[in-house]
């Protein structure tokens, strides 16, 4: 039943942001977008002894709507890698995020990102009792337009969990419709 209330706390915000987007789009910077990153992240896991291989790669795929040129929504699909746990064997987090967005642009080719929602959250492989969640997803970032459609992303982002935290730099692509 748990897991029924968080699927609904991700799509119901998403199904609003759908019906509700024809009656932004007519603002100048209004738009869906697409994209994917990779990266390089790191697991910060407590109760773990010495020699943990905790960094591995990472990559996640998303998309959005950006309201007006400062605010948008984006969901996405985050597969941080694995960290190897001496002695235990190895675990990997997986999430579906959901994020309100905030860009600031200081010229026309260059903006600061923020983003910030939730995760929900799966923890698997041989060191992990198949954990999963739903919490706290936040990331910061910068963005280079080469022109209207197209642009570089890098970001960092971190996943908080109950008793642990994974986070991710990414350097990616993104293509507004």
């Amino acid at each position: 039943m748990n897991r029924l209330k968080t699927a609904f706390s991700i799509i119901l915000p998403a199904a609003f942001l759908v019906v509700s987007a024809p009656a932004v789009a007519q603002q100048s910077d209004a738009g869906w977008y697409i994209g994917g990153s990779y990266g390089i992240t790191t697991y910060d896991i407590s109760g773990v002894p010495a020699g943990t291989d905790d960094s591995d790669s990472g990559f996640k795929i998303f998309g959005g709507y950006q309201f007006t040129k400062n605010w948008g929504a984006e969901a996405g699909y985050v597969d941080f890698g694995k960290a190897q746990v001496t002695g235990f064997g190895d675990i990997g987090v997986t999430a579906l995020t959901f994020a309100g967005t905030g860009t600031l642009p200081l010229n026309e080719k260059f903006s600061l990102l923020g983003k910030l929602g939730m995760a929900m959250w799966d923890a698997s492989g041989s060191a992990s009792s198949g954990n999963d969640g739903t919490d706290l997803f936040y990331g910061i970032g910068a963005r280079y337009n080469f022109n209207k459609n197209l642009s570089v992303q890098v970001e960092y982002e971190m996943l908080d969990t109950d008793t642990d935290s994974v986070n991710m730099m990414s350097v990616g692509l993104r293509y507004k419709f």
